[in-house]
């Protein structure tokens, strides 16, 4: 004679041991994951994306400060025109300068640490740093700064 909680525990036992509907659980499961693995190479494309056109905005501002200017002069660029230039590139790749919190330039400096920035001195180092802070949308983990500095020399 089976006793009462020997025939609950087995009803309970086939009733989930059928695999119905089992498929559709784990086919959702494997398009979530899926779908964050997605977003997850879209978001670390648009980042690096970024780096690139920061970089290119740094090697823009390097080299129009390290330049005389045109018209047969010396005078070359201050902070604020190379710091224009590579706003102008910035905004050129739909990077616009939102202000300081965001996108920090520092032009004219002299990042390779070996001698100070003058343009006007054959060799002197010039550099160019951007930062910028990219905030990721997936799960709101917050913002990652994104860094590059290019240093040119003149050579006259």
């Amino acid at each position: 004679m089976i006793l009462p909680l020997q025939l609950v525990w087995t009803r309970i036992k086939t009733r989930f041991a059928s695999e119905k509907g089992s498929e559709l659980v784990e086919t959702g499961a494997v398009i979530l994951l899926f779908m964050i693995l997605v977003m997850g190479v879209f978001q670390f494309g648009r980042a690096y994306n970024i780096y690139q056109n920061i970089t290119n905005a740094a090697r823009e501002g390097a080299r129009f400060a390290v330049a005389p200017q045109r018209g047969g002069g010396v005078a070359y660029p201050t902070t604020n025109e190379v710091r224009t230039v590579v706003v102008n590139y910035l905004n050129s790749a739909n990077l616009a300068d939102p202000g300081a919190t965001r996108l920090q330039i520092l032009p004219n400096q002299s990042l390779g640490g070996v001698a100070t920035c003058n343009p006007a001195v054959s060799g002197s180092p010039c550099g160019t740093g951007v930062s910028l802070s990219y905030p990721f949308s997936i799960f709101g983990f917050g913002s990652i700064d994104i860094n590059t500095s290019v240093v040119m020399r003149n050579e006259l």
